[in-house]
Parts: structure tokens; sequence; C-alpha cells
């Protein structure tokens, strides 16, 4: 796609409704219903029992859900957002998500990484201590087995998973595959997503140092002879609309502060080194009292202009100027988190915003 045509920009949004199951498919459905063309479901197992500020509301499991909504969507696109290569076999990855794909006659695509530590925690037999070699591993495991026939089985030999003349008969509809995602932030993740991915799909970033960190996926992509513009370039970006643009921005800083907290790396980059420095990175979270004290206190001291830069809240006139600057920055798949009044945010999408960017 050219990068400067707006109207080719494909909008998604993040259904995070835990522990309602029925809330979580109508929310879907609404927001297909307002024109987005990818919907994404976050995949988590444990949420920290004890913490009162995180997580408190238990998560579903992800797959069930996404074939639930298929059987009320016709459009949208359809993956989690993200799942792991830790919990889940990569197998049973391919298999659910070939399966999702057939489901929905081809609107399945798979969002992974290399997993979160709080998902983790209680399960003492799962190795953890090199995700990025699982992850890569995972990958190529799933990619090999969508591509295996009768008469061309897959065979993987790796550090962590093997396997011997392997043919997954259920093939997904998509050809060569469906989308697969990396949401990753680090050099490592990035460039995998340039070498291999379909694209790459990160969680809350600013504009400019979505720009910067995607020339990595970039170079990588043209290093290994593949057409950079073919990688999708999505994000995940919180966001509030409403009539009133101070009251949407003071509700975004209020709500997404913590979020920003999480992410120390992107925090150094936009000049907050001191504050990056004393909060655990958000892949390490186990939300034990000492990491959710050093993360509260980290985000307190995190200046509202620097909230506010990470997501897309104010009026529709104000959100998209917003998005322009994220697609200035490379984005072509804006996955958006409606914080706050779900349904007044999907207002101003289905009415203001999205047409804006199809006329």
């Amino acid at each position: 796609m050219s990068r400067s045509d707006l109207s080719d920009l494909t909008f998604g949004c993040q259904v995070v409704a835990y522990g309602d199951v029925p809330g979580t498919i109508e929310q879907a459905k609404r927001v297909e219903e307002a024109g987005f063309d990818l919907v994404t479901l976050p995949d988590h197992l444990f949420h920290p029992t004890g913490s009162e500020e995180f997580l408190v509301e238990p998560p579903w499991e992800v797959f069930s859900v996404l074939g639930a909504i298929a059987q009320h969507t016709d459009r949208a696109t359809l993956m989690p957002g993200v799942t792991d290569s830790v919990r889940r076999h990569p197998t049973e990855l391919a298999h659910a998500t070939a399966t999702l794909d057939r489901m929905t006659d081809g609107r399945a695509g798979l969002g992974i990484g290399a997993g979160e530590a709080f998902n983790f925690v209680p399960i003492e037999d799962v190795d953890w201590d090199d995700p990025f070699t699982r992850f890569v591993e995972a990958v190529k495991i799933v990619d090999g087995l969508w591509n295996s026939t009768p008469d061309e089985r897959f065979s993987f030999d790796g550090d962590l998973f093997r396997l011997e003349d392997a043919h997954m008969g259920l093939k997904p509809v998509q050809e060569p595959r469906p989308p697969l995602w990396v949401g990753g932030y680090g050099r490592s993740m990035r460039g995998f997503a340039g070498a291999v991915a379909d694209g790459w799909f990160p969680w809350i970033h600013s504009p400019e140092q979505y720009a910067a960190d995607l020339d990595r996926v970039v170079s990588v992509a043209e290093d290994r002879g593949r057409d950079p513009d073919a990688i999708d370039r999505a994000v995940m970006v919180p966001t509030t609309v409403t009539e009133d643009a101070d009251e949407a921005r003071a509700i975004g800083i209020e709500r997404n502060r913590t979020s920003l907290a999480f992410r120390p790396p992107l925090l150094a980059d936009m000049g907050y080194e001191e504050i990056a420095e004393e909060t655990p990175i958000m892949w390490e979270m186990a939300f034990d009292e000492k990491q959710e004290r050093q993360l509260l206190a980290a985000a307190e001291r995190i200046p509202d202009a620097a909230v506010d830069e990470v997501t897309i809240s104010g009026d529709p006139e104000r959100a998209i100027e917003r998005i322009e600057a994220f697609v200035d920055a490379g984005v072509d798949n804006l996955v958006l988190i409606p914080v706050g009044d779900f349904e007044e945010t999907m207002r101003h999408y289905e009415e203001t915003i999205i047409p804006h960017f199809r006329e």
C-alpha cells in the first residue's frame, strides 16, 4: 500500500471485557458494526489475584471467545492480540488458528509474542529461560505445519521443540497463510518481524518512537530481500473520544499513565530515563508487592504530556489529528483500545473518524 494514502488505513479494536464472555462478544459485534476492519483480543491465563490495581477481573480463553465472535460477525479479521509461545505448544497454535480461519472463511490472523511473566508464575514446569529462542522456534513450527503436505511432511529439530514427519491436515483458507504478526518491542523481536513475519504489532507507542523503532523492521526486511511495504505496520493505542476534547484527554491520561510505566524502554527513549530505571518492564511483571510499588511510584512521576503522546484522545477532530500522526510515523494498521465510555467512543469512530479516512 502507499504509505501516504490515508484511505488505506486499517482500523482495528482490542476488545477487553475480562470476566464477561457475553459482554466481550457484544462489544466485538459493535466494533464491526462501527466499521472496524479487525477485532483483537488479549490472551491471558492467570491474573494476579492479590492485586487491587491491575488485572483484577478473570481472563477468558482467547480462541474459544474468538470462535464465538466468529459466529456473530461477518467481515472483520479476528486474531489474538497477542497470544504467546510459552503456554501453548506451537502445534496447538497452528491448529487453533487454522480452525478459526476455516470457521470464518479466511478471517483469522495470529498475533504472537514471547510472553509475560504474570501468566506463568504459578506454572513451575515451564522453562522460560530463553523466551526469544522459544518464540522463534514456535513461529517456524506454526508456518511449517501450515505448509506441510502428506508428501512433504514437516520435521523440526530445535533447542526446545522437536517434530518428525508431521502433517497437519486441516489447512487455513488463506494463502500462503493467515497474517502472522509479531507483538514485541526489543531489537531482536523487531528484527524477526522484518525477516519473517507478515506484520509488526507492538502495544503502546508514541508516533515519534514508533517511526524510530520501525527502522529496524524495515532494514532487516530489505537485508533479507523482502519488500518492506508488504509488512503490516500495526500498533495498539488507547483511545478516548468525547465531545469535550479536554475531558477525553484527562480520561486518557488518568487511565493510561500506568500503561506507559509498563514500557520503561519507551519512557527512556522519550527522555525520561530516570523514571524508566525505577520500574520493571512489562514482560517481567509478576505483580508482586515490590513490583507494584515500583510501578505505581514510577507512574506518578510521568508527566501528563508524555501519557497524552501515547494515546488518541480528544474530540473527533483531535482524534483524527492524532491518528494522522501515527500514519505519518508509518502505521497502516491502527488497533484502538477503547478507554472510558465504550459506546461514546465507538459512536464517534463510526460517525466521524472512520468515514474521514474512507473518503
